[in-house]
């Protein structure tokens, strides 16, 4: 892939000394005269076209922007001197161009295709035709006066080039026949261009199905160009080829349409592709197709004053190169400057550049072995199958990525639940509510309650610093000394102090804050805290003084208080993820917030918190002391 820019340069290289090489006279040709101008006189066989300039090898300069448009073309063609079948002339233009044109032999009209000014219009189309002579018209053995009206519109004028028609007469099934061979074989030569489209348009087929799966925006963005532009190059194939026959403004309509979403996903693609996070310059790349696009339009509409058309010609090559300009210098800024993606942004590069050669005359096909072959087409399609290929690749692996995350996701979840309870259970004198509400990302909150043998009970509430299946190993971890320490009737400042040495000789870094409390029958309640937030009792903070998380050093050192509860009196305990909940704004919910409804249930607490934006595991506990039905009890 990092050798494609040095292969289109050798396959250039091959083919330039073929496409500079010019056409060799064929001297059984008439020889065709031409004069810039319209006069009816000049179909008469007996105008005296001498002083016209000769055609070499039948071609001429297109009519200049501020001419009227018209060229006539005569010739002399000798007829066959005896034949018995009905003889035809071939009429063979060797360039597409929109244009309209009348043909005459020996003065009589033999018919034409598009219109003349004011009111016609012209068409796109190859002018190849055969017309059927009757012997009124030319007789056999004489010579035949052959002439040829054509008008270019004012676009076609400024694009400057050479015109080159081609008069054969023979009999008219020779002729047929030799038309139709022609167009046969012009089909073929472009059937490997025709057959490399297909193949880009199927591979931009299946990179959108792949998208569908993977939902990475690059593959969108590259199946659509894939897929848009071998659309465009068929849409030319098929007018060159006669398979179109409609008017100039049409065409022009049609090629815009086409055009607009190739260019467009180009610059998505490039964008998306390296992460380019320069908004102007995407909108300008976008911009740029916007306004070649439009005064493409207005060339080719006809509407326009002539001297618009100038002005509008010339606007367009800028904003065509403006966009060639753009997209390749985000391209080349990836792989000179930033130094990412560098297989893909020498890839992408090739199209700029064959778009810009193509704007200063690269752009016509050349007949290389009977094959027709164009510079931009074959920069565009190594370049595609380079892009999808290695878009696919890097797709390919994020996607085996992904499913080891996704792995590991579901397992960190299955140890996350052993984290906290399924229900909360049943305490003596207290009253227990609980919610857990995790978050998208697996965090490592938790949350153990363990009755105690005397009737008290042990509550630990506490998050693991990080997120992933580490973090809940970690909290498994924690949960297992947990439920050692409690079977051994310890302090909660002995009982963290235990766990914190524990977690430092094995938890391989990382942190644990930790609020363990022993709830008596009598409403007497142990506190000591490793880092967590405070608990809330009766809507009020509770002071405590705080130790280092567990897991950070082994000389940490934990303290208690002891709090009475009366009858009726509450303690809630939280999470992070309910402070630091956070709304669109960035304001979080705040420690202000939750004092004001700290005395609420745990389900409304996390519902609010919840509600403001949620943005990690939420946890609540509260207890209620001897509640009425529990005294009754």
């Amino acid at each position: 892939m990092r050798k494609l820019p040095l292969l289109l340069l050798l396959v250039v290289g091959a083919i330039a000394p073929q496409t500079t090489a010019a056409q060799s006279a064929d001297p059984s040709r008439p020889i065709v005269r031409y004069h810039y101008g319209d006069n009816p006189a000049w179909a008469s066989p007996a105008f005296d076209d001498s002083s016209w300039i000769v055609a070499a090898n039948g071609s001429w300069p297109v009519p200049a922007f501020h001419s009227d448009g018209f060229v006539w073309l005569r010739a002399r063609v000798p007829m066959a001197s005896a034949s018995s079948r009905r003889l035809a002339i071939r009429l063979v233009e060797r360039e597409s161009y929109a244009n309209a044109y009348r043909l005459f032999v020996n003065n009589r009209d033999l018919g034409g295709q598009g219109g003349f000014p004011p009111s016609g219009q012209p068409f796109y189309l190859r002018s190849s035709a055969v017309f059927c002579l009757s012997t009124e018209t030319a007789a056999p053995g004489a010579t035949a006066v052959v002439a040829l009206r054509l008008w270019y519109l004012p676009a076609m004028r400024l694009s400057g080039g050479r015109g080159q028609f081609e008069f054969r007469i023979a009999e008219s099934d020779t002729a047929d026949a030799t038309q139709r061979a022609s167009l046969l074989a012009e089909a073929l030569g472009r059937i490997p261009n025709l057959a490399a489209n297909a193949l880009l348009m199927v591979v931009g087929a299946g990179l959108l199905i792949f998208w569908l799966r993977t939902r990475r925006s690059e593959l969108l963005w590259c199946a659509l160009l894939l897929i848009s532009y071998p659309l465009f190059e068929c849409f030319f194939d098929a007018t060159d080829l006669g398979f179109l026959s409609i008017p100039y403004r049409g065409w022009t309509l049609l090629c815009v349409l086409l055009c607009i979403p190739t260019m467009a996903t180009t610059v998505e693609l490039i964008w998306t592709v390296h992460g380019l996070h320069a908004r102007i310059w995407r909108r300008l790349g976008h911009l740029a197709w916007m306004l070649y696009n439009g005064t493409h339009l207005l060339v080719g509409s006809g509407l326009v004053a002539t001297s618009f058309v100038w002005w509008s010609h010339t606007a367009e090559i800028v904003f065509l190169q403006f966009f060639n300009a753009i997209t390749l210098a985000a391209n080349l800024w990836v792989l000179l400057v930033r130094r990412y993606n560098r297989a893909i942004a020498a890839a992408m590069s090739v199209i700029p550049v064959a778009s810009g050669l193509a704007a200063f005359g690269w752009r016509e096909y050349r007949l290389i072995h009977n094959v027709y072959v164009d510079l931009f087409d074959l920069g565009f399609l190594l370049s595609g199958f380079a892009i999808a290929a290695m878009l696919v690749r890097r797709a390919l692996a994020a996607w085996r990525q992904s499913d080891q995350l996704r792995v590991e996701f579901a397992a960190a979840r299955e140890v996350q639940q052993r984290l906290v309870p399924a229900a909360p259970p049943r305490l003596n004198r207290f009253s227990l509510r609980a919610v857990y509400v995790p978050a998208a990302e697996v965090g490592g909150d938790f949350y153990q309650v363990f009755p105690q043998p005397d009737g008290s009970a042990l509550l630990v509430i506490g998050d693991v610093s990080g997120k992933g299946l580490k973090a809940a190993m970690t909290g498994t971890l924690v949960l297992g000394g947990l439920q050692t320490l409690a079977q051994e009737n310890l302090s909660p400042a002995e009982i963290l102090a235990r766990l914190n040495v524990q977690l430092v000789a094995s938890s391989g870094g990382g942190f644990v804050t930790c609020l363990c409390a022993r709830l008596g029958v009598d409403g007497s309640v142990s506190l000591a805290n490793a880092g967590h937030l405070a608990p809330y009792c009766n809507g009020d903070e509770v002071s405590l003084l705080t130790g280092l998380p567990l897991g950070i050093t082994r000389d940490a050192d934990y303290f208690e208080i002891r709090l009475r509860l009366n009858p009726g009196d509450t303690l809630t305990f939280l999470s992070d993820g309910v402070v630091e909940a956070q709304d669109i704004g960035g304001q979080l919910f705040g420690f202000d917030r939750m004092k004001a409804i700290s005395a609420q249930s745990a389900e409304q607490i996390a519902a609010a918190a919840q509600a403001h934006g949620q943005q990690d595991d939420i946890t609540v506990l509260t207890l209620q002391f001897a509640p009425a039905e529990l005294t009754h009890a």
